[in-house]
């Protein structure tokens, strides 16, 4: 996704220095974690206020745990396919691996 933006933004192609570079990429994370923290905010908020009231620690504990299962299975899988499709004869390609891992993921 960075990628994208850094072709899409004539000011990111334009970009000579590193470190103007890094500038921007630094304040698209910063942008991408508050949306980020705001979204799981808005999650836990949710389930808390759509449990039922005798089960509200037992919903929250799935929901977390859910959570937690589904990155850590994500992360493996990822990895598995980065590995199948990005390594061929003994040599790795990146860019077949990431797009990959990219056309999976969407």
């Amino acid at each position: 996704f960075l990628g994208v933006i850094v072709h899409a933004v004539p000011a990111l192609r334009a970009a000579d220095d590193g470190a103007e570079m890094i500038a921007y990429l630094v304040l698209g994370i910063t942008a991408f974690a508050i949306v980020f923290a705001i979204n799981s905010s808005i999650h836990s908020y949710l389930v808390v206020r759509y449990a039922e009231g005798n089960k509200v620690a037992q919903s929250v504990g799935f929901y977390y745990m859910s959570n937690a299962a589904g990155r850590l299975l994500g992360t493996l899988v990822s990895g598995a396919l980065y590995t199948y499709v990005g390594y061929e004869h003994g040599q790795s390609d990146v860019n077949k691996g990431m797009a990959a891992c990219f056309l999976a993921g969407t």
